[in-house]
Formats: structure tokens, C-alpha cells, sequence
């Protein structure tokens, strides 16, 4: 059968030119809408409420994770990064009665309301930004410690038991470790031992990307210790030529546990490069640590998009997805193969689902299948921009990864009974 021609009208140009010798039509394909607001309206707890005609809040939501449970049940987590006093929680869950509700759900603090009170000894949670659920049940927090970029205290790693709802562990990162109100966090994955490993669901090793500081964060739970990591490839391409600031490493993924010989990814969010990395050498504590000139050698690049991406995430099989700014589409590239516009395909395009998208997540859900969940903003909202009352300004949408692979209708194991509109 022949290979049928690319639609060639402008937004898809640049697609066209990227699956290169994979000529093929793109089709607007539906993503699965889990939720979706056009009014984030948070409900303040009962001890604030009275003052809440003096305040008024601009909530960006900017990450998402799906935790599933047994029989399909779920629950879904949003951070909202303080931007002022007036951001009543920071960590939010789809409240429970809402979980089948398309349109504004209503949101509910997580684990609790005490949890978000900003006090001085930095107990709580001042601005949760990244999140994580790892296979033992386990909810990892990035709080960046800021309200609207004024560093108010420390940023910090919590893990929260998702069975219990209750925090397991904390660690406060230490001083050289970031810069006060310059480093923001923009991406975590955690990765956590083999099965056979006695201290699997003890430990796991947290890798947090810091754009601004230009710089990886690597955090290693068993041993409480952490390092950081710099490069210039960790920096914006115009910083590196012209000086300007600019976000630098954007994302962090890694290859599967099963792999021979596992990489960490990367790219910033201004370059059309894909940054490559032995995990095993990312995982030297000690090769940071010291003054030798080889530092910083094992860095490669993969190859080039020939576009820009956002936020990016890798399966259980190494198929690493990545949002594609302004063109409202996902692509995908297999781990191991060259990273060339052959093997770089375009698996989803909807420019009303697929907008700014700041989180973008797979998670297994109860039948052990890979979804890929990304939370998808209207860009406006970044800029200050605004938009009208009925417009969608944030939505969750999702489909199984063998959904997007295999071009079939998207599923995902927390679909509803009755067909949506």
C-alpha cells in the first residue's frame, strides 16, 4: 500500500519535515479528557476563609500524576506552586466524589489542610512544584520553598505513604545544593531499586531537574545524601552564545530498569538536541565530588529534532515522548535507535488537547498497562494573559501508551461507564 502524502498545511510543515522518510498523514487524534477547568476555584479551609474577600489568587497548576488502586480506582494529584499568600493549598487531589466529574471538579488539600499553613519552622508545605509515584505506593514531593519566587524556606523532598496517607520521610536540601530564589525545579523521576532488592521500597535515588540554576539534582533516599550536577549542556543554548537567561535543563527521564545499560535524558527547553548521560556515571557520588578535568566527559548529544520540545517522559519499553511547543502534537523515538528524523515519530496531534503542556507522566495503571497523562494549560496563562470565563484553561488527558503506538482510539484503565460527550 502506498505511503500516504503529509496534509500540508502550516502547523503541520514542521511535522512533515520531522518523521522525515516516515512520510505519513497526520490525523487529529482524541486523547482521553479526565478532567478539565475553565475555573480553578480553590476552596480555602474554614480557619482562612473569613479573610478570603481580601485575597485574590492566580493559580497555575504545572504538574499531574495518576495513582491507580485496585479494580480501576484512582485519584488524581495537581501541584499548584505558591504565587502569592493567596494559593490556599499547594498540593491538591481530585476530591473523591469528583472523580468521575469532567468539568471543575472541585479539589481538595493532600494529605491534609494543617499540611499547608506556612509557619516559620518550614514543618509544611510551602509550594509543592514536582511530583512522583514510584511502584511502592509512594507520593515523592519537590516543595521549592518559594511564594512567588521569595525563598521562604528550604526546598525539600517529601514521601508521602499512599496507603496511609502519611509522610515517611523528609530531606531538607542542603544550601550549595541550589540558589535561593533562582532555582526552579521543572521536572522529577525516581527510581528505585530491582525487585529482588531487600531495601527496594526503603530507598530510590530522585533526579530533579533545576532550569534556572542549570543544574541536576540527584538524591539518594538510602543514604540521605545528595549531589549536584553542572554542565553547559545544561544551560541554554542563547546563554551559552549571547549571554541570555534563559531555562535551562527542562526534563530528566531514564531508561527502563530491564535495560543493558541504563542513560538518563535531558534537554533544555530552548534546543532542538537530546542530551544523553550514563545513569551508572550520574550515580557517582564521589566522580562529582572531585577536581579531575574529566568531569562532565560521559555528556552526548543524541541527535537533533529539528524542533522544540517541553516536557518529556519514557515508558516501561524506552519509548521517550516529548511535547511539542506550539504544534500540538506528542512524538516518540525508541531507546537505541538514532535519533533521527526516521525514527522519530509523530503519535498524537490535537492542537485543542495538546497546548502548553508542563507535565507529562506514565503511569501503570491496575491491569500493569503504561498510560501516558499530561497536564495541558492554556499559554496565556504563563504570560498574563487573559481568556474568557467559558474557556478551557487546564485539562488532563491521557491514553494508553499502545493506544498512541498503535494509532488505535485511546483507552485508559480509569474510563467511565457512559461514553463521554
Amino acid at each position: 500500500m502506498p505511503t500516504p502524502k503529509c496534509i500540508l498545511f502550516p502547523v503541520l510543515l514542521l511535522l512533515c519535515f520531522l518523521v522525515g522518510g516516515q512520510t505519513q498523514k497526520l490525523y487529529r487524534k482524541q486523547l482521553y479528557t479526565l478532567h478539565k477547568w475553565n475555573d480553578l476555584s480553590l476552596s480555602f479551609p474554614p480557619k482562612i476563609e473569613q479573610f478570603r474577600s481580601s485575597l485574590s489568587g492566580h493559580f497555575l497548576p504545572v504538574d499531574v500524576d495518576i495513582e491507580y488502586g485496585d479494580e480501576g480506582r484512582h485519584r488524581t494529584f495537581l501541584t499548584i506552586p505558591r504565587l502569592s499568600l493567596a494559593t490556599p493549598y499547594t498540593l491538591a487531589i481530585v476530591a473523591a466524589s469528583d472523580n468521575d466529574v469532567v468539568d471543575n471538579p472541585r479539589l481538595e488539600p493532600y494529605p491534609s489542610a494543617d499540611w499547608h499553613f506556612l509557619n516559620a519552622n518550614c514543618s509544611g508545605i510551602t509550594s509543592a512544584i514536582r511530583t512522583f509515584i514510584d511502584e511502592c505506593w509512594r507520593l515523592w514531593v519537590v516543595d521549592s520553598g518559594q511564594v512567588n519566587s521569595l525563598q521562604v524556606c528550604a526546598p525539600q523532598i517529601l514521601t508521602f505513604d499512599l496507603v496511609t496517607d502519611v509522610l515517611v520521610h523528609r530531606y531538607t536540601l542542603p544550601g550549595h545544593i541550589y540558589t535561593p530564589s533562582v532555582s526552579i525545579f521543572t521536572a522529577l523521576v525516581v527510581d528505585i531499586p530491582a525487585s529482588g532488592a531487600r531495601t527496594k521500597c526503603l530507598g530510590g535515588k530522585a533526579y530533579i531537574a533545576d532550569a534556572w540554576g542549570y543544574g541536576l539534582i540527584v538524591y539518594d533516599a538510602l543514604t540521605d545524601r545528595s549531589w549536584r550536577i553542572e554542565h553547559e549542556l545544561m544551560m541554554p543554548e542563547g546563554m551559552r552564545r549571547f549571554g541570555t537567561a534563559l531555562a535551562g535543563i527542562f526534563t530528566v527521564s531514564l531508561s527502563p530498569r530491564q535495560a543493558a545499560v541504563r542513560h538518563l535524558y535531558f534537554h533544555t527547553l530552548n534546543s532542538f538536541n537530546e542530551i544523553v548521560i550514563p545513569l551508572s556515571l550520574v550515580n557517582n557520588a564521589s566522580y562529582w565530588r572531585s577536581d579531575t578535568n574529566s568531569i562532565g566527559k560521559g555528556f552526548r548529544a543524541l541527535g537533533t529534532r529539528g524542533t522544540h520540545c517541553e516536557s518529556e517522559v519514557m515508558d516501561s519499553a524506552g519509548n521517550l515522548y516529548c511535547s511539542l511547543i506550539s504544534l500540538g502534537s506528542l512524538i516518540s523515538w525508541k531507546e537505541n535507535e538514532n535519533y533521527t528524523a526516521d525514527n522519530i515519530r509523530a503519535v498524537a496531534y490535537n492542537p485543542e488537547q495538546l497546548k502548553f503542556v508542563t507535565g507529562l507522566k506514565v503511569n501503570r495503571n491496575s491491569k500493569g498497562e503504561d498510560e501516558l497523562w499530561a497536564l495541558s494549560s492554556e499559554p496565556k496563562l504563563f504570560v498574563g494573559g487573559a481568556l474568557d470565563a467559558n474557556e478551557v484553561k487546564f485539562q488532563i488527558i491521557g491514553c494508553r501508551t499502545l493506544d498512541l503506538l498503535g494509532n488505535t482510539p485511546c483507552k485508559v484503565g480509569s474510563m467511565r461507564t457512559q461514553p463521554q460527550p
